[in-house]
């Protein structure tokens, strides 16, 4: 009986002191958010409205099964998820913490896309590599009657500027040449302005204008010039100006070519002309900035699998057959099987023009040229999709040059409870959450159950 009493009396203060130090770490661990200014540093900013209307701004922090924010006031305020109408993170962790690579090496980073402009012998491809683009062009067809290049282009919109080192050209031909461009269409008939520079020809430096009524050039003579060599063009209102440059710091003005941008819209880009050649020839261009913001830290662009519940998931692809897709990076070891998923957008957001295309009934493969390649899905892996059908048998494309959308089916939506955006771009349609112990975790259609720490979020919602 003493031993019976012992034991029951050791249990009740083991149980009493463990639930005191279970207090106590939880009043050290609001007391050192608040008091220690390392730690409250560490917090994101965040704003919450709650489902009642109360809007708080502050630092945001998970503490077991709630959301804290502290106010301007140093005040904590606890709130759970049946509270919470939206919280938004200001400025959590960056996204370059938050996803790998896009799953195809040398992909472009976002938004940055790659065309021929004009017929060209042979497709021209681009690969971004250590903050470099290497860019592939052939000559233009013989039947060709406008000038053509390989083209990488982003969109832009009124006065701009683009700059960038031109660091090879494996091509002699005086023809051929490697450069900047800011034109008002990806047509080879639209306005263009073009910079280019001629290792091996008479003007080592050519900057190009092209209208609807003809075009003209102005060339200037560096017989000393050496590779790497900077270029830089500048729209201010209708005009665009021409810069050349040893080292990126000394700028000489080559040209102004007045009234040629006629559109508030435009696009800039890199562009590479080959003479003559019955091959690809490579030019690398890195350096690259536009409107003063920097190519070298740019991120490769993950794919968007589409799932067929609505959720978006910005994941790198492993590899994906008829069965299922192998994910990796934040989402390693982790599969999505292939009837969930209604598409894969290797580019995105798709130009609204080719909705129908990638929405509709159809399955196959949305390709860079708008032509839409009807077949069964096969298999993808080692940067390449293999499509089937029975009229032209197994077709195998290259996602790098090839492809912007595989359709695999449509969206079906059903009922959502939360919206949960990520800082590397999914957006999540849950159909239930809960905080549990300093996690957001939630039930997604097709992905089974995910979990997020705060610095992963950029938002979440609850759906009405």
């Amino acid at each position: 009986m003493k031993v019976l009493w012992g034991c029951m009396t050791w249990f009740l203060f083991a149980s009493l002191h463990g639930w005191s130090q279970d207090e106590s770490d939880n009043d050290q661990y609001e007391r050192d958010g608040v008091e220690d200014p390392a730690v409250v540093l560490r917090w994101p900013e965040g704003v919450i409205v709650t489902r009642e209307g109360r809007r708080y701004q502050g630092r945001v922090f998970f503490f077991e099964n709630s959301l804290k924010i502290e106010n301007e006031e140093k005040e904590l305020v606890s709130l759970a998820l049946e509270e919470i109408g939206t919280v938004t993170i200001e400025h959590a962790r960056g996204r370059e913490d938050q996803v790998g690579n896009s799953g195809v090496e040398g992909a472009l980073p976002a938004p940055w896309r790659n065309r021929d402009l004009g017929r060209t012998l042979l497709p021209g491809k681009v690969r971004w590599q250590d903050g470099a683009f290497r860019i592939l062009a052939a000559p233009k067809a013989e039947d060709e009657r406008f000038a053509a290049f390989h083209l990488v282009y982003l969109p832009v919109e009124g006065d701009c500027e683009i700059q960038a080192r031109v660091v090879s050209l494996n091509n002699e031909d005086d023809e051929s040449y490697a450069g900047i461009v800011i034109c008002d269409g990806t047509t080879p008939e639209n306005r263009k302005a073009l910079l280019g520079l001629h290792p091996h020809g008479e003007k080592r430096v050519n900057f190009r204008r092209w209208g609807y009524q003809g075009g003209s050039a102005t060339g200037k003579e560096l017989p000393s010039l050496k590779l790497p060599y900077w270029l830089k063009l500048v729209r201010e209102g209708y005009d665009v100006t021409a810069y050349h440059s040893p080292d990126g710091r000394r700028w000489r003005m080559l040209k102004v070519s007045a009234g040629r941008m006629r559109d508030k819209k435009a696009f800039v880009g890199l562009a590479v002309q080959i003479g003559k050649d019955d091959r690809l020839s490579e030019a690398v261009i890195d350096r690259v900035s536009v409107n003063g913001e920097g190519g070298a830290e740019a991120e490769a662009m993950l794919p968007h699998l589409v799932l067929r519940g609505g959720s978006r998931l910005a994941a790198e692809i492993k590899e994906g057959n008829r069965s299922a897709f192998h994910l990796g990076g934040r989402w390693d070891g982790r599969t999505v099987t292939t009837p969930q998923v209604a598409r894969l957008e290797f580019f995105h957001p798709l130009p609204v023009e080719v909705a129908a295309l990638v929405e509709g009934e159809r399955k196959g493969l949305l390709l860079r040229s708008g032509d839409f390649s009807e077949g069964g899905f096969e298999s993808l892996e080692q940067g390449n999709i293999r499509l089937g059908s029975v009229l032209f048998g197994s077709r195998q494309h290259s996602i790098l040059d090839e492809a912007d959308c595989l359709v695999l089916g449509k969206v079906v939506s059903g009922a959502v409870r939360f919206r949960i955006a990520t800082q590397s771009g999914s957006v999540l349609l849950a159909e239930k959450a809960s905080f549990e112990r300093g996690e957001l975790v939630a039930t997604v259609a097709g992905l089974g159950e995910v979990r997020f720490g705060l610095e992963e979020i950029s938002s979440l919602q609850a759906m009405k």
